[in-house]
């Protein structure tokens, strides 16, 4: 029950980073979808890029639901 109200508390950080995750998601699925129509070394470079900001996206929920339910 207290991560409720630790998710109220900080919901306009986690649905900043939500919308973050959810836009690089769906840049990911059309670039892997028009991958043959984009040139290799740009889709590596966007392919790069988003799953770098995928997987800080996700760490920082984490941090940001962690670090206030133990404090």
């Amino acid at each position: 029950m207290d991560l409720w109200f630790i998710i109220k508390d900080r919901y306009m950080l986690l649905s900043v980073l939500l919308i973050i995750l959810l836009v690089c998601l769906f840049l990911l699925l059309a670039t892997w979808k028009r991958r043959s129509d984009i040139p290799k070394i740009l889709t590596l470079i966007i392919t790069t890029i988003c799953t770098v900001i995928i997987v800080l996206s996700i760490f920082a929920l984490v941090f940001a639901v962690s670090f206030g339910y133990n404090s």
